[in-house]
Parts: structure tokens; C-alpha cells; sequence
């Protein structure tokens, strides 16, 4: 499939305008909002190594609670159980090692807009899904390892994951395209989707359900954001949404007449829904995940046509294929 990139300047125009609001679907009134504390744990390792007296650094690991073991011993694979003191202080001696730990801690070092961003995206959730269990929320350094690891109700932040695609300690460890979702403006967006994703189940298919399940988070996604537009929920720049819009019809046409639509191949799949430089099975000029972008307007249609609010989609069990053939969804 080839399509040509052509953009006029009102569209551009258009969309900039448009991506100023949330759309009232996305709007999820809260009464009572409570707050929310970020756990440091981040600092609380930092301390550790630089603690002499051992009565005190035992008195941290107890702070820590069971995630002390998890961090240590399954994310950055120490085996000195249970104190792992000398590994972490030869982790920490290591030059690239320290200065990540001191610009993730100096850039984080007031997390307070977070704690209320995650406060109303808590109440939200709360409103959307009564029935779950209510996330805490710490941070921690993992080296650039998992951005967001979920334990049980916890929720911790690897916040040297967000220092920004300009960090120059990014330039070795990510991909070029990889590098916008490292952005301090990243973080919230990761927590949500890892919320929904925690709470909705996967329906098992093709790449049909695989579209859809991305839209159903991302409309609640943005629900909790109380923000839907492409830039937050996709990283998509204006011309990269202006495109999927433009060749929407093409897009659609293209997946039916490579009958990708039911199709169970993990690899196509991927290339639909996971990030990359492009979507490949369309066009080198395909912004990537476009898949994704298809199962927002799937599901767009679908609750604009069932007449679905946002807390209703939260809790129907409807079959993915129902959702596409209830929208009418034909690539407009």
C-alpha cells in the first residue's frame, strides 16, 4: 500500500484547534477527590547506600515492605538476599549508574502537581470502576528498565524512564522513535494506562479484537486524564493525526484486502498495535501504531451509535465483533 503524505493547511489548522479540549465523553465528574502520596522509594535506596549504622538501614528495608525483594532481587537481579546492601553500592558506584540516580532524584525531587494529577485520576477510577481495588503509588530508579511496575495495588513510577527525549543518557539505551514517550508529560498517561489495563480484561482473537481492546483503554484513558487527544493518548504529532484522518478510508480498505482483519499472527499484529518508526504493513509514511488509532474510531462509533457513556463502556462485555458490527465502522 502506498500512500502519498499530502496535508493542507487548514486541516493542520483544524486539528490544532480541536486538540485545545475534551470532547464531553471524556468528562467524568468527581464529587470527592482524596488525596494521594507518591512513596519515595527512590530515595529511600539512595539513603540506604549512603547509611553507616546497620540498626537504620534494617529499619528501611522494613519501610519498604515486599517490595524491597521485588526491586532488588527481581527487577535489577541482586542475589545478595536480604540486605543487598554491597551490590547496590557497587551498582551505585558506576559513573552513568549515579548520574541517573542524581538527575532522576533533582528532577523529581517535588512531585506534588503529580500527587494531584494522580488524585483525580484516582477519584475517576474510582467512579468508572466501583468495584476495584484502589491503587497507592511510590517511585523508584530502575536504571531505564520497566517504566511502571504493578504489585498487587501497588503502582511504582520509574521515574529516570521521564527525564525527557533531549536526556542525553537516553541517546544509547533508546530508538530514535522511542525517545517521545520519555517525556516528564509521559509519566500520568503511563499510570492510566496501566490502571485500565490492570481492570479491563483482553479478549482473546485477531487483530480485530487486539484494535478494539486498544480503543476501549484509550477512551478510558482519557477519561482519567480527562484529556483525549492524540498527542497524550498516541504521541502523535498534528501532521501524524492529520494523516490517519485523511487516509482513513485508505487505512481500512488496506487492512480488508490484506485480510489482516481476523488475522491471529502475533507478528502482523504487532506491527498494527506496537510502537515502531512506522506502521509497516500500510506505509513508510504511516505514523506508527495505527491499529491503535483504528480501534479509538471503532469504538468512537460504537458508543456514539449505542448511545455508550464512558461508564457503561467501562463495564460491557459486549464481543469485540459486536463492537465493529454495531458501530457500522467501514473507514469513516
Amino acid at each position: 500500500m502506498k500512500i502519498k503524505y499530502i496535508l493542507s493547511h487548514c486541516l493542520l489548522v483544524a486539528l490544532l484547534f480541536m486538540s485545545c479540549g475534551t470532547s464531553q465523553r471524556h468528562y467524568i465528574k468527581v464529587s470527592e477527590v482524596e488525596p494521594v502520596h507518591v512513596a519515595r522509594f527512590d530515595s529511600l535506596v539512595y539513603n540506604y547506600i549512603q547509611e553507616s549504622d546497620t540498626a537504620k538501614r534494617h529499619a528501611m528495608m522494613e519501610q519498604a515492605g515486599s517490595f524491597w525483594n521485588i526491586y532488588n532481587a527481581r527487577l535489577m537481579r541482586f542475589r545478595n538476599t536480604p540486605y543487598f546492601y554491597d551490590e547496590l553500592v557497587r551498582y551505585m558506584n558506576v559513573d552513568k549508574v549515579s548520574r541517573l540516580y542524581e538527575d532522576a532524584l533533582k528532577e523529581y525531587s517535588d512531585m506534588s502537581e503529580e500527587e494531584k494529577s494522580l488524585a483525580l485520576i484516582s477519584a475517576r477510577y474510582q467512579k468508572l470502576f466501583p468495584q476495584a481495588q484502589q491503587f497507592i503509588f511510590q517511585s523508584h530508579i530502575s536504571a531505564l528498565r520497566i517504566p511502571i511496575i504493578t504489585v498487587d495495588s501497588l503502582i511504582s513510577m520509574s521515574v529516570d524512564c521521564y527525564l525527557g527525549a533531549d536526556y542525553e543518557l537516553y541517546q544509547d539505551r533508546y530508538r530514535q522513535y522511542e525517545l517521545v514517550a520519555h517525556g516528564r508529560e509521559c509519566l500520568l498517561p503511563d499510570v492510566a494506562e496501566v490502571m485500565v489495563r490492570n481492570t479491563v480484561p483482553v479478549q482473546n482473537g485477531g487483530l480485530l479484537e487486539a484494535m478494539v481492546y486498544e480503543g476501549v483503554v484509550m477512551h478510558l484513558m482519557a477519561g482519567l486524564l480527562n484529556d483525549d487527544s492524540m498527542a497524550t493518548l498516541m504521541r502523535y504529532t498534528p501532521e501524524q493525526e492529520a494523516w490517519c484522518i485523511e487516509h482513513e478510508e485508505e487505512i481500512w480498505r488496506s487492512i480488508i484486502e490484506q485480510s489482516h482483519l481476523f488475522i491471529r499472527d502475533n507478528m502482523t499484529i504487532y506491527k498494527y498495535i506496537y510502537p515502531a518508526p512506522f506502521t509497516a504493513t500500510l506505509s513508510q509514511d504511516a505514523p506508527p501504531r495505527v491499529g491503535r488509532w483504528v480501534g479509538w474510531r471503532i469504538v468512537e462509533c460504537y458508543m456514539d451509535k449505542c448511545g455508550i457513556s464512558l461508564e457503561e463502556l467501562a463495564v460491557d462485555n459486549n464481543p469485540y465483533l459486536e463492537y465493529l458490527r454495531l458501530s457500522n465502522y467501514n473507514g469513516k
